[in-house]
């Protein structure tokens, strides 16, 4: 992490300095601060419809970000379904930019942004169905294809710390949040009676500026460690055919956190692509083949890791088609108690891919999220205590 500043050695009366007073984390010298800044309504669309840009409220450093999605229907009489990945990804899209416009968080659906969260090691509660809020009724009952759920986008990614909150002070530069909802037609398989009403709020965790000093007056270190650093999320698909391939993925330059791999076959089915994923697959970095793994093997460090072990599809279960390798394993017995000593490195000069045979037939698409950091000033040391 980045080294407190020192406090001024004090001098004692026969000239000799005083040992410097050390400084405590910041922690002690802040204080959390939750704001319920936004709140979107209406009827669920007919089709794709963007929401207003959110800017979070600039009260300190930017931790967190909530949006709490509530659909409510009423009178329905149809027999509800919904079509995969629903209703999570009824936000179409979601993307978070810095103050100047670029991309931080890249646009993802409602669902692979609670399959980033769920895999990301970021809180001690992960995955989204887990949650008491969270809800999807099927059925002919009168509140058929109601739903309901919170989903996070992190900011920090080590709590913690924390590392990873953003300073976010000037409200004329100010970060923001892009929400596109999905038509109607793509949530459901059989859609309710009539419509549902939507109601959206977004919540933001921060940290309050630094008093620089604790309860006591003792002094403590201004801002959070590692300030500077970023999360960030990228997503890259590629059309393979079934059978052998051996093909290069799309790589960022930063510190890796998770690499996560999501396949489907021709009619869009993780289903299907969990039952034709290859085993082995091997993913290989230059000239090594870190990992070699058959689908029970990756099934089995999957649970060592994240202690999903429920029924597939479910809640506390893996998903069908998706298939992670975290580096955030350093520090706990639970995937995401991370020392950020394990992050996998890597620059737009690595060769960086994976081989095997696809079963099935016809096109599948394979896509690759990347969860990595960018360090402060470029410096990995920077991320780590030493």
């Amino acid at each position: 992490m980045t080294t407190p500043t020192k406090a001024t050695p004090a001098k004692s009366g026969d000239g000799k300095k005083q040992a410097a007073i050390p400084q405590r984390p910041f922690f002690p010298g802040t204080l959390d601060l939750e704001t319920r800044t936004k709140q979107y309504s209406g009827t669920v669309p007919d089709a794709q419809t963007p929401l207003d840009t959110f800017y979070p409220k600039t009260n300190g450093f930017l931790a967190d970000i909530f949006i709490d999605v509530q659909v409510t229907t009423a009178d329905n009489s149809a027999n509800v379904a919904y079509n995969a990945d629903y209703p999570e990804s009824f936000i179409a899209a979601m993307q978070f930019s810095d103050t100047g416009g670029q991309t931080i968080m890249a646009p993802m659906s409602g669902w692979e942004w609670a399959e980033f969260v769920k895999w990301g090691g970021f809180s001690f509660s992960d995955d989204l169905r887990s949650s008491q809020t969270y809800s999807a009724t099927t059925g002919t009952g009168s509140t058929g294809g109601s739903f309901g759920y919170i989903l996070h986008l992190p900011i920090q990614f080590v709590r913690k710390l924390p590392v990873g909150a953003m300073p976010n002070t000037n409200n004329n530069n100010a970060y923001a949040l892009d929400i596109t909802l999905a038509a109607e037609s793509s949530v459901y398989s059989t859609a309710p009676t009539a419509n549902g009403t939507y109601s959206i709020a977004i919540y933001q965790d921060s940290y309050r500026q630094s008093a620089k000093k604790d309860a006591q007056g003792n002094p403590a270190v201004a801002t959070p460690p590692g300030l500077g650093a970023t999360l960030y999320s990228r997503k890259n698909t590629l059309e393979l055919g079934a059978g052998s391939f051996d093909t290069e993925l799309s790589q960022q330059d930063g510190s890796y956190r998770v690499i996560m791999f999501i396949l489907r076959d021709s009619n869009n089915s993780r289903t299907q692509g969990d039952s034709d994923w290859p085993s082995p697959m091997q993913v290989y970095l230059n000239n090594d083949v870190p990992y070699d793994r058959t689908k029970r093997q990756w099934i089995r460090k999957q649970e060592r890791d994240y202690g999903y072990t429920a029924t597939v599809n479910t809640a506390g279960g893996r998903e069908y088609g998706l298939f992670v390798i975290p580096f955030i394993t350093d520090g706990g017995l639970k995937a995401g108690g991370e020392d950020r000593y394990k992050y996998l490195s890597m620059s737009a000069a690595d060769t960086f891919g994976a081989r095997g045979s696809i079963g099935g037939s016809g096109t599948h698409t394979l896509s690759t999220i990347y969860n990595f950091v960018r360090p402060p000033g470029g410096n990995i040391r920077g991320l780590t205590a030493r």
